[in-house]
């Protein structure tokens, strides 16, 4: 039958004989190129799609986890500063207790177009001076008072920062607080949820101004801002791991390299956060009471 195979668990494996049918999507009838194209374009990689629809474990392995990133497309010319009538502006860390800690902030505007404005990853002074919490919070206290773009309205951390140091009996989270600095535990990137988040955002998509229509990306990351050349550099190298094992009973992990990707990191996390415009401004008010000079 089109689209029907079978497989076994070999002997010697956990359920060892038993039989496991593979059900291709072409299995059904009503699959016609159409639905395919329109079901593929879901998909926020070529690789996700081979290893879900496709049914090939090693399709992921040794791929670009952000495949439709174009530096030519998403890093753009800086529009600093920004003006918080129309923009507002989420914080994220991620801590580590090796490397330097990583923080981005990303700038969400009114019709909802999303920017990395800064990020910082002072990895290089770390490795020289090993930095405390005190070192980040002044680094961070510096960007805030160069007033290029709006105070955060949110601040986001990695929920790992919970246990690392857990030996001092005081969590990031603490430590930050102390020095005056009120970071929430970010959500998890559970199934590399807030990857897939980025890699949607990255897609072009239509944008009208007046009478002309054009193709650009929800995400774009402005050039020489922070380490903002950092995180390119991350989104272009990281991949996912290469599965060297024997595919037989479970698929192989789908999972990045452990390499440099704590900017991107700080990305999902905010991502996940469900970033919007907040319109901060005073609300004023046109009524007129009808007797104005009651409680006068």
């Amino acid at each position: 039958m089109r689209g029907v195979s079978v497989r076994q668990i070999p002997a010697g494996k956990p359920g060892e004989g038993t039989k496991v049918v593979r059900l291709h999507y072409l299995a059904d009838p009503t699959m016609t190129s159409e639905r395919i194209a329109a079901l593929k374009g879901q998909y926020t990689s070529e690789a996700r799609w081979n290893r879900e629809m496709e049914i090939d474990y090693f399709a992921a392995g040794g791929q670009r986890v952000f495949q439709g990133f174009d530096e030519s497309i998403h890093v753009v010319p800086h529009r600093l500063p920004l003006d918080s009538a129309y923009n507002t502006v989420w914080l994220a860390c991620d801590p580590h207790p090796r490397t330097a800690h990583a923080f981005l902030w990303l700038a969400v505007n009114k019709e909802g177009e999303l920017a990395v404005v800064w990020s910082w990853w002072p990895q290089e002074r770390h490795e020289r001076e090993g930095m405390v919490v005190k070192d980040y919070v002044k680094g961070l206290r510096a960007v805030e008072n160069a007033k290029l773009f709006p105070a955060s309205y949110i601040e986001l951390m990695d929920v790992a920062g919970r246990s690392f140091n857990a030996e001092e009996e005081k969590s990031y989270f603490d430590k930050y607080r102390d020095e005056g600095v009120y970071f929430i535990p970010a959500k998890k990137n559970r199934d590399l949820m807030g990857y897939d988040l980025v890699n949607e955002a990255l897609k072009p998509r239509p944008y009208t101004v007046g009478d002309k229509t054009e193709q650009r990306p929800l995400l774009t990351i402005w050039a020489g801002c922070g380490d903002n050349d950092v995180l390119v550099h991350q989104m272009k190298s990281l991949r996912f791991r290469e599965f060297r094992g024997m595919v037989v009973d479970k698929d192989p992990p789908e999972e990045p390299q452990q390499k440099e990707r704590h900017l991107i990191d700080c990305l999902s996390y905010i991502l996940l956060d469900g970033p919007r415009f907040i319109d901060r401004r005073p609300a004023v008010s046109d009524f007129k009471p009808t007797y104005s000079s009651i409680g006068n």
